[in-house]
């Protein structure tokens, strides 16, 4: 990103004695200080207002997530207790809203940076609770997230706010925006990706000598990995992007050789990887503990046997009675009557890297089945997943289909894919954002050329996302899995949107200015 110095040295350059140029609010060395203060602050009320009509906190009418059996890993963390008859949440067949706080927290909860948002969130309350505290709170850190981006990335002028208008808009779905009120990982996660969007977009469109700037933009970056991150292990690659990130990113020294600007980065990115060793450690022993035998049997049962072949059960040391049961997840049904399902009890590591050791000599399976999560990102609404909030009329969950039609069994999750009508779309944006961001090295105009990095860092890190996923636990509610991959690619598009926009209006605006600039001799 050292080129973006060069581009704005030449850029000063055109504003020549004599020619006009439409008022901006900046002065002699960038926009003034309290234009920028206003721009930020504006940006941020249009943040909380885009979340909070999504999640229906600011009409009255709240839309969540409903508990599959994950929420309990972390409210009960929390010394929460749900407000049912049951004292339950999970499959109840509505987001529960109300919780009675102060109880004891259990002793073992999901390490997750989600964990330490409902905490602060619960601020030692006691007796009843409502979950739209939580939503309020990730609803006004969007708001603080962008307030910060914007104020970074006007450091060249006011017009470079737009930059951030990528990740904001699809927050105004609330197919995304609704998991801020639940009790998942993946709001810390959403939270944590739309700060590392902010942050990259608005180092894109500054330079290094704008040194306050790119240094509270690299702070969204690493802050941003690190709480995504820690939200679930399966968003590691935001963490691996926001090192690059800042790895990647220089700032400017006074008074020092021009070498001295790729320290701060990288400096940045030792310490955030340093950070984030603990916390990412407990959490996969954590997930071993309790889910080893569960995610491996998924990997083998729902990804490798059936896209490998009938040869692969013996690759990963199972009998090759096991592909009787190919495309089968381990919920609903449990692994009773599953042969092979003794082996991976026994070794689930061992199995595990024995089905990705398969993967990588069957380079195609793996390209395949990572083009089946992308698809699966189209299906963002998880419809298995109730909205509406739970009240004492509410029906209860049926739980023999727990994980929707996409993933209990084979045959339902293909019938699935084979009813969308664009299935090549994820993989087809997914595509021209990587290329979109390749090509922007090559771009002159400071907001067309982070619009075009934006589209390629998000498009990178949701494809990152997508085959974690499915190494992870296979198809197994691939939908779910790859949802904040669904998020990053429509970031991609409205920045690639955004880069053609730019790229059609300045050839114009530049025209304008020239008309103008006659007139006045």
């Amino acid at each position: 990103m050292g080129s973006d110095h060069m581009v704005d040295e030449k850029a000063r350059l055109i504003d020549a004695p004599g020619s006009v140029r439409p008022y901006s609010g900046e002065g002699p060395s960038g926009p003034r200080t309290l234009h920028r203060l206003g721009v930020a602050l504006l940006a941020g009320v249009l943040a909380v207002v885009v979340v909070a009509l999504a999640t229906g906190l600011m009409t009255g009418r709240p839309v969540g997530v409903t508990d599959n059996g994950d929420g309990v890993r972390l409210f009960c963390g929390a010394g929460l207790v749900p407000a049912t008859p049951t004292g339950q949440a999970n499959w109840a067949g509505g987001v529960v809203l109300d919780f009675v706080a102060g109880g004891v927290p259990c002793p073992d909860p999901a390490p997750s940076s989600a964990l330490a948002l409902l905490d602060a969130a619960v601020g030692g309350a006691a007796g009843p609770w409502a979950l739209t505290e939580l939503g309020w709170l990730y609803a006004l850190a969007v708001a603080g997230v962008t307030v910060l981006g914007a104020w970074a990335a006007t450091a060249g002028g006011l017009l470079r706010a737009a930059v951030l208008v990528p990740p904001l808009v699809p927050l105004g779905d609330a197919d995304f925006s609704r998991f801020f009120l639940s009790t998942y990982g993946e709001p810390a996660g959403m939270l944590g990706t739309y700060a590392l969007c902010v942050g990259t977009a608005a180092v894109a469109v500054t330079c290094p000598r704008h040194r306050a700037a790119r240094g509270m933009a690299l702070l969204l970056v690493a802050a941003g990995g690190l709480l995504a991150a820690t939200a679930k292990t399966a968003y590691a690659p935001v963490l691996a992007v926001a090192v690059l990130v800042c790895v990647l990113t220089s700032i400017a020294v006074p008074g020092r050789p021009r070498r001295w600007a790729h320290l701060a980065g990288p400096a940045l990115a030792a310490v955030l990887l340093a950070a984030s060793v603990a916390p990412l450690a407990s959490a996969q022993a954590w997930q071993a503990r309790h889910y080893a035998w569960v995610n491996t049997h998924n990997l083998v049962f729902t990804l490798v046997l059936p896209e490998v072949g009938p040869e692969a059960a013996t690759a990963v040391g199972l009998p090759a009675e096991a592909n009787s049961h190919a495309g089968r997840a381990y919920y609903p049904d449990g692994p009773a009557g599953v042969p092979g399902a003794e082996v991976i009890a026994a070794d689930p590591e061992g199995v595990r890297n024995a089905a990705w050791r398969t993967l990588v000599r069957h380079p195609d399976a793996l390209l395949q089945s990572l083009g089946i999560a992308l698809q699966s990102t189209a299906d963002r609404e998880l419809d298995y997943l109730a909205g509406e909030p739970w009240t004492p009329a509410t029906r209860p969950s049926r739980v023999v289909a727990p994980v929707g039609a996409q993933a209990a069994t084979a045959e339902s999750l293909h019938r699935w894919l084979d009813e969308m009508s664009r299935p090549w779309w994820p993989s087809l944006l997914a595509a021209a954002g990587m290329a979109l961001g390749g090509a922007s090295f090559r771009i002159r105009s400071p907001l067309a050329r982070g619009l075009g990095r934006l589209s390629g860092l998000a498009a990178v890190t949701a494809v990152g996302l997508a085959l974690v996923a499915v190494l992870g636990d296979g198809f197994f509610e691939i939908a779910k899995h790859t949802w904040l991959s669904a998020y990053l690619l429509d970031v991609a598009l409205w920045a690639a949107a955004g880069t053609l926009a730019v790229a059609v209006m300045l050839p114009l605006r530049r025209a304008t200015a020239r008309g103008t600039s006659r007139t006045v001799r």
